[in-house]
């Protein structure tokens, strides 16, 4: 037996029998602290190797689902060129009747998978965790930036739902209060569960890595103090386990800052239990 440590723990190689679709996004350029989250996806692979197939807490295993991963996009061109490509890639996923699996790069790419998303299903929710709020119009003049990337979003679809931010500037907490965007910077509740299943609507999920603590996770490109646990991030994200998951995404793993590869095996292992949520 061989065993393809470029691949997510066992995923099959039959695109056609698998119910989901994983493949990662190697871009970060428009990271404004320290980039290197391109090599995330990859370390993300690499770390799931080290886990069991199977969760206690959802008592399933990896070998009860099926899942095929198509490793890294090829991107060229310009920004919106590779938008465009990531875009379209996600919508062929999506017409497939396929879930979405998605490992970053940095957080700008979750735009064009929305976008994707859109085409799709029209109405959605985005539930996103992240230590920054991602509300700017622009940023450095780059209105695509991973700091814009929520605001994007809302234009196309104003479902959003976000926990653990802790970190934005004056316009972006104006713009959600004005806007009367979900904006927490507190754990996922139980009433907020309800909130979001009262709407009957698929749901997209994604996470910036740095919504956790930069103890928990110090391989990241913004590393924000006073983020949540581990074990509370994964609490939260179990309250979910009954909802129409469509996909997740987790972005902004760098591997370079990554001490002892804390970050990449959390995120492998936050992976491993959507995937079971989902499949």
């Amino acid at each position: 037996m061989f065993i393809d440590y470029s691949k997510f723990m066992l995923s099959t190689d039959n695109y056609d029998l698998a119910d989901i679709v994983i493949f990662s996004v190697p871009y970060d350029g428009t990271s404004s602290f320290k980039p290197g989250s391109r090599d995330g996806g990859n370390a993300i692979r690499l770390a799931s190797w080290g886990l069991e197939s199977y969760s206690p807490i959802l008592d399933r295993d990896l070998t009860e689902i099926s899942y095929v991963d198509l490793k890294d996009l090829d991107l060229y061109g310009n920004q919106e060129e590779m938008f465009k490509f990531i875009e379209e890639t996600t919508f062929k996923i999506l017409e497939d009747n396929k879930k979405l699996c998605i490992f970053g790069g940095e957080h700008s790419i979750t735009y064009p998978i929305v976008r994707a998303l859109k085409r799709k299903y029209n109405e959605f929710i985005v539930i996103q965790f992240d230590a920054h709020a991602d509300l700017r119009n622009e940023y450095l003049g780059n209105k695509l930036s991973h700091a814009c990337v929520m605001r994007r979003i809302y234009e196309i679809n104003k479902n959003i739902y976000q926990f653990g931010i802790r970190s934005g500037d004056r316009e972006e907490w104006l713009f959600a209060k004005n806007n009367n965007i979900y904006l927490k910077s507190s754990l996922l509740s139980k009433e907020d569960l309800e909130i979001i299943k009262d709407k009957e609507l698929p749901i997209y999920v994604t996470i910036d890595i740095d919504v956790l603590d930069p103890a928990y996770a110090p391989g990241t490109g913004t590393p924000e103090p006073c983020g949540f646990s581990t074990r509370e991030l994964f609490d939260s994200l179990y309250l979910l386990k009954d909802l129409d998951i469509v996909g997740f995404d987790i972005v902004e793993v760098s591997p370079t800052y990554d001490l002892a590869n804390i970050t990449s095996i959390t995120a492998a292992k936050i992976a491993r239990e959507l995937l079971l949520m989902v499949g």
